[in-house]
C-alpha cells in the first residue's frame, strides 16, 4: 500500500451504529513490542480490521507479507496496529493512582504506612494521525488500554497531545 492508502471502519467493532472512520494503510506498521515477543517465521498474524499477514523476517526487524483471503481464525495473535508515517501524532498517556493504598484509614493508622509510594505514570507513545484533531476535554477510547480525557489537544511536534486515563473502578 502507498502512503495514502485508507480503508474504513467502524469507530467500534461491535457496535456500527456508531459510525465509521478512516483508517491510514502503509506498507510499514507500529506494532507494540509485547505483543511482538516470540513471532516465528511462517506464523500468520491478524492485524486488526485490516487482514492476515505472514511473517517472512524477524530478525532485524519484522516483515511479512499480506494475505488477501488470509484465515482470521487461524492466525494465533491479533495485533492493534498503526500505519508508520510521518503525520502520526505524539501523544503522552498520563495515569494516577490512589493516594492511599487502604480503602478507610482507621484512627490508630499511621497514615504514612498507607501512602501510595507512586501514584502518576506517563508514558509517551505514537498515536494516529487522526488523534491531532482531538480538542480540549474530548473524551476517547484507545483500544487495549482503556477511556481518556484530552488535557491538551495536540499543538505541533513540540507539544504532543496530553491524555490523562479515565479511571473505570476496576482494581489493578
Amino acid at each position: 500500500e502507498s502512503e495514502f492508502a485508507f480503508k474504513e471502519t467502524t469507530f467500534h467493532p461491535k457496535d456500527p451504529s456508531l459510525g465509521s472512520r478512516v483508517m491510514r494503510l502503509s506498507d510499514s506498521v507500529l506494532l507494540e513490542d509485547v505483543d511482538v515477543e516470540g513471532i516465528e517465521v511462517g506464523e500468520d498474524i491478524v492485524l486488526l480490521r485490516w487482514g492476515v499477514v505472514k511473517i517472512t523476517k524477524v530478525d532485524g526487524g519484522l516483515e511479512g507479507e499480506y494475505i488477501p483471503d488470509g484465515d482470521f481464525k487461524t492466525a494465533k495473535r491479533k495485533l492493534s496496529w498503526i500505519a508508520e508515517v510521518k503525520n502520526n501524532c505524539p501523544v503522552v498517556l498520563h495515569e494516577y493512582d490512589h493516594l492511599v493504598t487502604k480503602a478507610k484509614l482507621e484512627e490508630e493508622d499511621n497514615f504514612q504506612d498507607h501512602v501510595t509510594p507512586t501514584t502518576m505514570a506517563t508514558t509517551e507513545v505514537i498515536g494516529d494521525a487522526g488523534l491531532a484533531n482531538l480538542g480540549e476535554h474530548d473524551i476517547i477510547q484507545l483500544e487495549r488500554r482503556g477511556f481518556y480525557r484530552v488535557d491538551k489537544p495536540y499543538r505541533g511536534k513540540d507539544s504532543p497531545l496530553q491524555l490523562i486515563m479515565v479511571p473505570d473502578g476496576k482494581a489493578k
